[in-house]
């Protein structure tokens, strides 16, 4: 839309060099083809219609000023009504720009929450290339340049399939949104692997797997033999909230009930859930 926008200010401009042509002569007729084009792209044949209205039906075999006033007369009212749909449109825009996810965290809610967008190609290629822009921003600020995985993202980047989007007439990418970004994931999350502490308990059919990244402790409840979802817990370790994240299971289909246990100076353990809270 920008670009079309763009195009049609250059067709208003050049309506002053109309005049000093021959009136409605070679100039006139193709400036005037290209700008029934663009118009009715724009803004639909309504458009096209209030700016066919605007031709000259009074003439005179005889007058040749008259009919150069007819020629300028047409000229500015075409010129206003390019002008008036062009301020219409402005007006209707809207005005504020797709921000960024600006934290790790966010950054990588935001894709989760938007993968089947990303790969159905539901977003547009402005929206699906500042998550790919703010997803690769974020691995080239914790990746050491030497290290496997950092290398591995450097080769990856490099490639042209991930830097260009090509998009097509709607404003959509031309090719699929996820494939370039999964790729980078798949990097993260090595990375992550790299720096994470796993622990594994295998009981009664179940697997419990803990994993510490940084101050967090994510915990994750599936089915020993089941390679599908899994429930997944997240401990904060700054605020102790626990939170359950949207993918994979609800804990409540694995697990009765989640206990927390404090150790106090003392060294007295309190014991709490839901229902009850107390010392053991």
């Amino acid at each position: 839309m920008d670009e079309q926008l763009s195009k049609l200010k250059g067709l208003i401009e050049k309506i002053e060099s109309l005049k000093k042509t021959d009136k409605w002569g070679p100039e006139y007729q193709l400036w005037k083809r290209s700008t029934e084009n663009l118009v009715r792209e724009i803004f639909g044949e309504d458009g096209l219609r209030l700016f066919k209205q605007q031709a000259t039906v009074t003439f005179s075999y005889i007058d040749e000023e008259f009919n150069w006033q007819q020629y300028f007369k047409e000229l500015e009212n075409r010129k206003k009504i390019l002008e008036g749909l062009l301020l219409d449109v402005k007006e209707h825009q809207p005005t504020t720009t797709i921000q960024p996810p600006n934290t790790q965290a966010n950054i990588l809610r935001e894709i989760w929450r938007k993968e089947p967008a990303l790969k159905e190609n539901l977003l547009t290629t402005e929206e699906a290339g500042v998550l790919q822009k703010s997803l690769l921003e974020h691995i080239e600020n914790i990746l050491s340049t030497d290290s496997i995985p950092g290398l591995r993202f450097r080769k990856l980047k490099a490639e042209k399939r991930y830097q260009t989007w090509w998009t097509n007439e709607q404003g959509y990418p031309a090719d699929n949104s996820w494939d370039k970004i999964e790729p980078f994931l798949k990097i993260l999350e090595q990375y992550e692997a790299e720096k994470t502490i796993k622990k594994r308990l295998e009981t009664e059919g179940l697997f419990v797997e803990s994993r510490s990244q940084g101050e967090d402790q994510h915990l994750l409840i599936g089915n020993k033999d089941d390679g599908g979802e899994k429930a997944h817990i997240v401990i904060d370790g700054r605020s102790a909230e626990i939170r359950i994240e949207d993918k994979g299971k609800a804990p409540e289909e694995l697990v009765t009930k989640i206990e927390t246990f404090l150790t106090l100076p003392s060294g007295k353990k309190i014991r709490t859930t839901r229902e009850v809270i107390e010392e053991i």
